[in-house]
């Protein structure tokens, strides 16, 4: 009898350690990039090229209506902010590289390239990084023009 209860005891000990193992990996687990995307409320912009000022960038997502609908800030201030963006430009080139991370997991939640003469390149990076968020958020207009109708 006291070798069942022993072997009993055992199971449920591996059992227990086993579920508890279980739990830590899924807090492992990082968050969908749509869910990191879906709650990020702020956004600090940052270049390292001539080519493309900041505050530019800035100025472009500022004037987005789905950036103004999400109710989405910019920040100054990298180590508070929810998204990182970053944009490069490839030497020699018109080809501007951009990558969205979100600051807390340093997760990368989009990235893309565009092509840029004659200054377009802060609306061509805002427009992309806007129709990126509406796949991940949806569409605030949308469902804004659908409240107002009648």
């Amino acid at each position: 009898m006291v070798k069942r209860s022993f072997v009993f005891a055992f199971l449920a000990a591996v059992l227990v350690l086993a579920m508890m193992e279980l739990g830590r990996a899924q807090a492992r687990r990082l968050p969908s990039n749509r869910e990191l995307v879906s709650r990020a409320q702020s956004v600090y912009v940052e270049s390292d090229t001539f080519y493309m000022k900041r505050e530019n960038l800035e100025s472009s997502l500022l004037g987005r209506d789905e950036f103004k609908a999400w109710e989405m800030q910019i920040t100054e201030k990298p180590e508070v902010a929810d998204l990182l963006v970053r944009v490069r430009r490839v030497l020699f080139t018109n080809h501007f590289i951009y990558t969205v991370t979100d600051r807390a997991t340093d997760t990368v939640v989009m990235a893309g390239k565009v092509d840029s003469l004659a200054g377009t390149v802060y609306g061509l990076i805002a427009d992309e990084i806007m129709h990126k968020m509406k796949v991940f958020r949806g569409d605030p207009l949308a469902t804004q023009a659908d409240v107002k109708k009648p």
